[in-house]
């Protein structure tokens, strides 16, 4: 099995059509074909993709609690940038 690695950030991602086949387009650098796809995996998408995002919320509020007991404290937090890299699903 072959693993792709790709960092879209905040670029588009969007259904596109050509004849009749459908891709989802995730940025600019990769498109998959659904074409075939069921409604099996395509709900299983969904439930990724929202595992995802609740996972996302999650590491923004870990980074925000030192900061808010910081000022809740009076004093103000200055700590090291998050780095983002791979995480282990």
């Amino acid at each position: 099995m072959t693993t792709i690695t790709l960092s879209w950030g905040d670029r588009p991602i969007v259904l596109e059509t050509e004849g009749d086949r459908t891709f989802l387009r995730l940025g600019a650098a990769l498109r998959v074909e659904v074409t075939d796809a069921s409604l099996d995996q395509l709900d299983q998408l969904a439930e990724v993709a929202a595992d995802l995002a609740e996972h996302q919320r999650d590491r923004y509020r870990a980074a925000n609690v030192p900061n808010e007991v910081a000022a809740e404290d009076g004093h103000r937090f200055v700590g090291v940038p998050i780095q983002r890299g791979p995480v282990a699903a």
